[in-house]
C-alpha cells in the first residue's frame, strides 16, 4: 500500500495514520511474542521509572482496568513488580524487574532485525531524515506526557 504525501492541512492526520500503520507493519515483522501493548508498557515503566497503574493507564491511553490487567500479566511473568508508593500508602508503584529489563531487550532486539530489513533499502539520506522525525516525534510525545 503506497501512501500519497498528505496536504498541508492534513498533516495531523497523515502523520498520527502513517505512524500506527508502520508501527503495526513492525510489529508484524519483528515476532516479539507477545502483543505490542505488552512490550510498550515495559518500555514506559522502564524510561519513566516507577508509575503508577493510572499513570501508565495515561501514558498508554488505555483505561485503568485494561492497565490493571496488563500489569497484573506482566508481574505474573515476572517482568514487572508492584511496591507501595511511599507517598500515598494506598497506591502502589510498578517498576521494571531484572527480568523484564532483559526480556525488553530482547524485544528491541527483534524489532531492530525486523525494522532494520525495512530501513535497509533507504538511502543514508533517507534514513538521516527518518532518524531526526524520530528525535521530534520522541521530544513531543515527552513534553505531552506520552
Amino acid at each position: 500500500m503506497t501512501t500519497n504525501p498528505a496536504p498541508d492541512g492534513d498533516l495531523p492526520q497523515h502523520l498520527a495514520l502513517v505512524c500506527s500503520q508502520f508501527s503495526r507493519l513492525a510489529a508484524r515483522r519483528s515476532d516479539v511474542g507477545v502483543g505490542t501493548v505488552s512490550w510498550r508498557v515495559v518500555a514506559t515503566i522502564e524510561r519513566h521509572g516507577p508509575l503508577r497503574l493510572s499513570e501508565i493507564a495515561d501514558r498508554e491511553r488505555v483505561s485503568r482496568p485494561t492497565a490493571t490487567t496488563v500489569i497484573k500479566r506482566l508481574e505474573e511473568e515476572g517482568l514487572v513488580r508492584r511496591e507501595p508508593d511511599p507517598s500515598d500508602s494506598r497506591s502502589s508503584l510498578v517498576s521494571t524487574t531484572e527480568r523484564g529489563a532483559a526480556q525488553l531487550a530482547a524485544w528491541r532486539a527483534q524489532l531492530a532485525v525486523g525494522v532494520g530489513g525495512l530501513l535497509d533499502p533507504l538511502s543514508a539520506e533517507d534514513r538521516a531524515t527518518l532518524d531526526r522525525a524520530a528525535e521530534i516525534l520522541a521530544r513531543l510525545v515527552d513534553d505531552h506526557g506520552g
